[in-house]
């Protein structure tokens, strides 16, 4: 007898929020975007993170096994909450965690951010349904 494994919830997707990987070591929660050249051809040219808050791992709680994750902000030194950054000192960009995106949410609607200036409106499938299909492409 097999086990099956537990289904996992999809990862909200409509937002800008991510985890960056920087090369210092820092995981960084942001909401990231591009810049782009204003010429013609609009070159990215470099990233931009704003309300960035370092996350690290805490002790280990015994008691359920949990590990908690702390947020600092990345620059305490600097009331600006955008910072400009070149792709290499990037190594990925992923999106967060369900909790972590809703904590994250949470915090930008404490500093006043808007639910509309987090999350865009979730586009449906043209024929309605967005569940992930059940074959592959031949």
């Amino acid at each position: 007898m097999t086990e099956e494994a537990p289904k996992q919830i999809p990862v909200r997707t409509n937002h800008n929020i991510r985890v960056v990987n920087l090369t210092t070591g820092d995981n960084v929660l942001c909401i990231f975007g591009e810049l782009r050249s204003e010429e013609e051809d609009k070159k990215v040219v470099g990233y931009r993170m704003l309300y960035p808050f370092k996350l690290s791992l805490g002790e280990v709680n015994e008691e359920n096994g949990t590990i908690p994750i702390n947020y600092t902000r990345f620059c305490p030194f600097s009331p600006i909450e955008e910072h400009r950054l070149g792709g290499e000192h990037i190594i990925s960009v992923v999106l967060p965690d369900n909790n972590i995106l809703d904590n994250f949410a949470n915090r930008l609607k404490e500093i006043g951010l808007k639910e509309e200036q987090i999350f865009f409106p979730v586009e449906e499938a043209p024929d309605g349904d967005q569940s992930e299909p059940d074959q592959t492409a031949a």
